[in-house]
């Protein structure tokens, strides 16, 4: 045999012994007492619904009279939902509570109770971010809040529903509007909070059209605390939303002894049949709500019992004399009166020939300088009377849009109905002292 076979026979035999060993070992294993197993996969995580909180959170509904401001504060991060009217103002509340810059400002909408104090609030802070529902007034405090604008160096954001405003740990979701097609208290930004285990719900200006858009998107939250829609007018608070919602309570935003009536009776009653507790502005001044994200409790500037409905039964022992009777209206007597309400809807929410007639019933003549006619079942708008005599026996009439000289020439000025809007609507006159002299439903 050749010396090159017998040597290739020889390494392959060297191959199969050392694979009969088997490979060397590198090092070798201590000992477990804990068996070795494969972890299964974790499944990956839903987002969860409730944010982890850490640290205590304060939301103050801040007494402006009758108007809307709410501050939200976590530590060194604040947002200003609102600014109230700009008499009282708010600016000196904020700063006390208020870090450095405004991190986020939100005017809901452009009415003058929720957008005038905010004119201030940007000349005397610094504000990071704001948001706005897109909507326009013809206004002089919207002109000058829109000037105030233009002057702070903030990003300006027009919010419409499913839009997050994230800042810090903090993150609100904009329920409404979907977009600008309601009056304007309907295209209300709405936001909604969520700080751990509780739930916020602002809802601005919005009346029961708005809540239930809200409600055939789908996107009506579950809450422990509800802004009351609309200063806790009955045009908002309707049974289907308040049932969605089901707060635990209800803050309304409304001027003591204000001339729209706010709270109204039926809101009122709504919200105690969902078993809410329902605190207000006008009662109870400053409201805060703090929370660390578990639990939660409310400081009451004014100490005052929750607000209840007249149908309730008393908290305590009755007297002997009688319930007192409901303020009659008018609350005072006067030959002047409102005598009709026109509105022909030949034009959805879109009427210029509509009017409100009042007539001097008396045997004198009387000024109206200063008085108001209202729509107070939205409550707006308003008309404020120049000096105008009105003779015994004469009308006058206050149009939606149109001037009508030989009827006085007053208008609202609107290019939105005004009347029949509302289930009763309802306009009311009042004289230069406040007092409300007539009333009349449509």
């Amino acid at each position: 045999m050749k010396k090159l076979e017998i040597f290739t026979i020889f390494v392959i035999c060297f191959l199969l012994v050392l694979a009969s060993c088997g490979a060397p070992p590198s090092l070798p294993e201590a000992p477990s007492s804990t068996p070795t197993t494969t972890p299964e996969p974790t499944p990956e995580s839903t987002p969860s619904s409730t944010p982890t909180s850490t640290g205590e959170l304060k939301v103050h509904f801040i007494d402006v009279g009758q108007g809307d401001s709410i501050l939200i504060d976590l530590e060194d991060t604040e947002i200003l939902i609102d600014g109230g009217d700009k008499s009282p103002g708010v600016v000196s509340y904020l700063n006390d509570y208020v870090d450095g810059a405004l991190e986020i400002m939100v005017a809901t909408h452009p009415h003058a109770d929720h957008i005038g104090g905010l004119i201030a609030a940007l000349d005397a802070f610094e504000v990071e971010e704001i948001w706005l529902n897109g909507d326009s007034s013809t206004s002089k405090t919207y002109d000058e809040f829109m000037d105030a604008i233009q002057s702070e160096d903030a990003v300006v954001n027009i919010g419409k529903q499913g839009d997050k405003i994230t800042v810090g740990e903090l993150s609100l979701i904009i329920l409404n509007p979907v977009t600008l097609d309601g009056t304007t208290n309907n295209n209300s930004i709405v936001l909604f909070l969520q700080y751990g285990n509780i739930g916020f719900s602002f809802t601005g200006d919005a009346e029961q059209e708005a809540e239930a858009a809200m409600l055939v998107s789908g996107v009506v939250p579950d809450v422990e605390i509800l802004k009351v829609g609309h200063h806790g007018s009955r045009t908002a608070s309707s049974q289907d939303f308040l049932a969605t919602t089901s707060p635990e309570v209800a803050i309304y935003m409304a001027g003591e002894g204000n001339s729209y009536g706010h709270p109204h009776e039926e809101a009122i009653i709504a919200l105690t049949d969902i078993g809410a507790e329902i605190y207000g502005t006008d009662i109870h001044g400053t409201i805060v709500v703090t929370t660390d994200g578990e639990v939660y409790d409310l400081q009451l500037e004014k100490q005052a019992s929750p607000v209840t409905s007249p149908s309730s039964p008393p908290p305590t022992d009755t007297s002997e004399e009688p319930p007192p009777a409901s303020t009659p209206t008018p609350t005072v007597t006067s030959n002047v009166e409102i005598t009709r309400i026109f509105y022909d809807g030949l034009v959805y929410r879109v009427e210029s020939d509509e009017y409100v007639e009042i007539t001097n019933l008396g045997a004198e003549p009387q000024d109206l300088a200063g008085w108001v006619l209202r729509d107070i079942s939205e409550g707006y708008p308003s008309f404020i009377f120049p000096s105008y005599i009105l003779q015994p026996g004469e009308s006058v009439r206050v149009y939606t849009n149109e001037i009508h000289p030989e009827y006085g020439g007053f208008s609202f000025g609107s290019g939105k109905a005004v009347w029949n809007n509302s289930d009763p609507d309802v306009a009311a006159l009042f004289d230069a002292q406040g007092q409300e002299v007539s009333r009349k439903s449509y």
